[in-house]
């Protein structure tokens, strides 16, 4: 490999995640504001996000494709069994796609495909050197957090917790991402883009995004470095601090509230789950991946994924994602050598995975195709494992040259650089 290749590969790869990014979120502005009227008279604004997020998927998986062809199967390889056995069931349920006409079957199939290269491309992210990760991931929380401010100047403040047209919740899941991203990157600029997100989250009272972000936030802070001094005071002022400000979180999140529509947060779900767990009962074995249509599914993540893959692969995707979380855990709080870069890393892998599980209650589905959440929980959940050579000792780092903390790396530095 020539020195040329690591930076080509690295920028192709970051760049193509970033336009994802960007085509994930910036066309829900662009549904609200006729820019083109010629536009118009060939497509529907109606069909400007999807289209978008195709666009960003096929970017993305044909880049990561091109520039690692030749590194799949190492990162396969190092997938844990897990890992393995979500991808193993997946693959499985193109069999529960024969029904209901030859063409239905065949586009339900493409969807099952896509979401295979979707997650194998998002865990080539980790064979990143780790300072090209975490770069990828900061400008990556930029752009989300981006799209929010975008809107709101754009579209106006929030007129009955809508950004124009855009629904809270759809506006929020980019600025949950974005959060969860940038606590892949220390320093100054990560905070202040935690902070507009969080902001601007609480502007439209998303409320599963608001928990989403505290969650993730208080996780990444209990397993990194958690016993420091000023980490011990802040937990004190926040606890008090929520003590007296109570009344006003509770009308933050208006958990009571029967007034706000189905798509918001907690209430009024109950009639829809019913209606997802009757549709599971008369489809145990399964639809398929994105067969089901509207509310039928629950607008639950989780009962969506039953539906789709039946009881028991659903049930068994589930149990894996779960297990997934509680081994990010144990290496968020593991005792094991690691650099500071892989502690803040598997600190906030941990805080993202438990934010989007818990937001998968309240989202439509689990697994999507393009869009920032489904991006954002594939990436966490599929990380190949550490290479043996990536944790090394203080001692023996000294003389080695600096190898990434994730997988395979793209290339290797120079030997005898710094």
């Amino acid at each position: 490999m020539n020195r040329y290749d690591r930076p080509i590969r690295v920028m192709a790869i970051s760049a193509a995640f970033w336009a994802w990014c960007g085509l994930v979120s910036f066309p829900m502005i662009v549904e609200n504001v006729d820019l083109a009227n010629l536009a118009h008279a060939f497509i529907s604004t109606s069909t400007t996000v999807v289209i978008c997020q195709a666009v960003g998927l096929a970017l993305f998986v044909a880049t990561v494709a091109v520039c690692c062809f030749d590194r799949f199967g190492t990162i396969i390889a190092r997938l844990n069994l897990a890992q393995i056995a979500m991808l193993l069931i997946i693959s499985l349920s193109f069999l529960i796609q024969l029904h209901d006409g030859e063409l239905a079957a065949l586009t339900g199939m493409m969807y099952t495909a896509l979401i295979l290269a979707m997650a194998v491309t998002l865990s080539a992210l980790w064979a990143l050197a780790p300072a090209d990760l975490e770069r990828c991931l900061n400008i990556g929380s930029v752009i989300l957090c981006l799209f929010g401010a975008t809107a709101i100047a754009t579209l106006g403040w929030p007129a009955g917790r809508n950004i124009g047209s855009i629904q809270p919740n759809l506006f929020a899941a980019p600025l949950l991402v974005g959060f969860i991203l940038s606590q892949f990157h220390p320093g100054v600029l990560g905070f202040g883009i935690r902070i507009l997100c969080f902001a601007m989250i609480a502007l439209v009272s998303a409320r599963f995004a608001i928990i989403g972000c505290m969650l993730a936030l208080t996780l990444f802070h209990l397993t990194f470095n958690p016993l420091s001094p000023a980490k011990i005071s802040v937990s004190l002022v926040a606890v008090i601090a929520a003590a007296i400000l109570w009344p006003q979180i509770i009308s933050l999140l208006a958990l009571d509230d029967s007034l706000r529509d189905i798509a918001s947060g907690f209430s009024g779900r109950d009639q829809y789950w019913s209606s997802a767990l009757a549709a599971i009962a008369g489809h145990p074995l399964g639809i398929g991946f994105k067969r089901s249509i509207g509310d039928e599914a629950g607008h639950n993540g989780y009962l969506k994924t039953l539906l789709e893959f039946g009881i028991a692969g659903g049930g068994l995707i589930i149990a894996f994602i779960a297990s997934t979380i509680v081994s990010a855990g144990l290496d968020a709080i593991g005792f094991s050598q690691r650099t500071l870069r892989q502690r803040r890393f598997d600190s906030a892998r941990f805080g993202g995975l438990v934010a989007l599980a818990f937001g998968a209650f309240f989202q439509p589905q689990l697994f999507s195709l393009g869009d920032a959440f489904a991006m954002s929980l594939l990436f966490l959940l599929f990380r190949p494992a550490l290479a043996a050579s990536s944790v090394t000792a203080p001692a023996a780092r000294r003389y080695l040259p600096a190898m990434p903390a994730h997988g395979t790396p793209l290339s290797r530095r120079p030997a005898g650089s710094r």
